[in-house]
């Protein structure tokens, strides 16, 4: 039993060893195989190491781009706003019920509820030197030595004989006023014939060239002297009637008899119609009794000169001439304009130098306007608006 005890046991160590030598040589072994396959996995670590620094080089370039164009873009944000901030705003001219240093604002809705708010939209004119003698205000005096300048064609002239209304006479056939002095014209006698049936006034001068202003010159000149002759004839290139714009005219009725405008009204009150409607259609009597040292020349109840409805309506109303009446826009600029209301019609109206060779003029995009020159250094602007009855 000792015995076999022993060899059990001795077994059991040869066992053992013999276990203990397997599984080193299976050790070693591994360690081989292991040793075998280093070169393989370090190739591709480094691989998976190339890739990995080339996405962080990616990342890292993407991010620096994205970095560039915020800063980019939070400096051109800032730089609109400082010159939105700064830069010098054009305000359109001033209109019934605004004030110069406020533009009007617009309101709209859109679809999705949101309220919209925007200054009105604006045009720019170009005015130059040439423009300060054209348009309806130009003032043509002897006294003030402003003389009218010839445009180089005829082209705005019309003859009235043949063209005007029939509702009054001409006495010549080569007789010609500016288009819109003769649509003018006509429509104020068509009103004077709806209302009294009569066709008698008469249109007896209109447009004058140069040679025609020097010969009634220097007739007036013979027969007055020159004192007398002066303020009965203006001097040549200094006559209204050189723009097209002024009148001369007399009472002719149907049976061949003949009446100055003086005495017209004498010889029936219906011709002096006029004296009282003519501002209504844009004409003033232009040479008054009382205002021979404002004009520099003598009482002509027959001269009338178109200048525009509103101006005229004003300049009736305030007993003005042009002299007066050009003067008093002088005091009243793009800031300060001057408003009245005439026939339902609201008038802004301002006077704006000319600077150099252009000046530029900055008006509401739809406004209804008109530029007149006032023959010396500037414009008028003049900006109508319908009144609106809200009850």
């Amino acid at each position: 039993m000792q015995k076999a005890r022993k060899i059990f046991a001795h077994g059991l160590a040869r066992s053992h060893r013999l276990w203990y030598t397997v599984t080193k040589m299976k050790a070693a072994a591994q360690r081989g195989a292991l040793m075998d396959r280093r070169p393989d996995m370090d190739a591709l670590a480094a691989a998976k190491r190339r890739q990995y620094v080339k996405k962080e080089k990616r990342k890292h370039r993407i991010l620096a781009a994205l970095l560039t164009v915020t800063i980019l873009a939070v400096w051109g944000i800032i730089i609109f706003a400082l010159y939105s901030l700064w830069a010098p705003v054009s305000l359109p001219p001033v209109t019934e019920g605004t004030t110069a240093s406020t533009p009007e604002i617009t309101t709209a809705r859109t679809s999705t509820g949101t309220v919209v708010t925007e200054a009105p939209r604006t045009q720019s004119l170009t005015l130059t030197a040439d423009d300060v003698h054209r348009g309806d205000l130009i003032l043509v005096s002897t006294l003030l030595e402003r003389a009218y300048v010839f445009p180089k064609d005829e082209s705005d002239l019309v003859t009235l004989y043949g063209n005007k209304s029939d509702s009054y006479r001409v006495s010549s056939s080569a007789i010609k006023l500016s288009r819109t002095t003769m649509a003018a014209l006509d429509a104020m006698f068509d009103a004077f014939f709806a209302e009294t049936g009569s066709r008698d006034y008469q249109i007896t001068q209109g447009y004058r060239t140069l040679e025609e202003q020097t010969s009634i010159y220097d007739d007036y000149q013979e027969i007055y002297g020159a004192e007398q002759g002066a303020l009965l004839a203006a001097l040549p290139g200094y006559s209204e009637h050189h723009t097209g714009m002024a009148i001369d005219m007399n009472v002719y009725t149907a049976a061949g008899v003949s009446y100055s405008l003086a005495t017209a009204g004498d010889a029936d009150p219906i011709y002096a119609w006029i004296y009282a409607n003519a501002a209504k259609y844009g004409f003033v009597l232009r040479y008054p009794e009382s205002k021979t040292t404002v004009t520099g020349i003598t009482n002509e109840p027959w001269h009338f000169r178109y200048v525009g409805r509103g101006h005229a309506a004003y300049m009736a109303e305030n007993s003005l001439t042009l002299e007066e009446y050009i003067a008093l826009l002088y005091k009243h600029g793009a800031s300060s304009p001057l408003h009245f209301t005439a026939d339902g019609v609201s008038y802004t109206v301002f006077y704006v130098p000319l600077v150099g060779d252009e000046t530029q003029i900055e008006l509401p995009q739809n406004a209804d306007f008109s530029i007149s020159g006032d023959n010396d250094g500037g414009f008028i602007v003049t900006l109508r608006t319908a009144e609106t009855n809200l009850e």
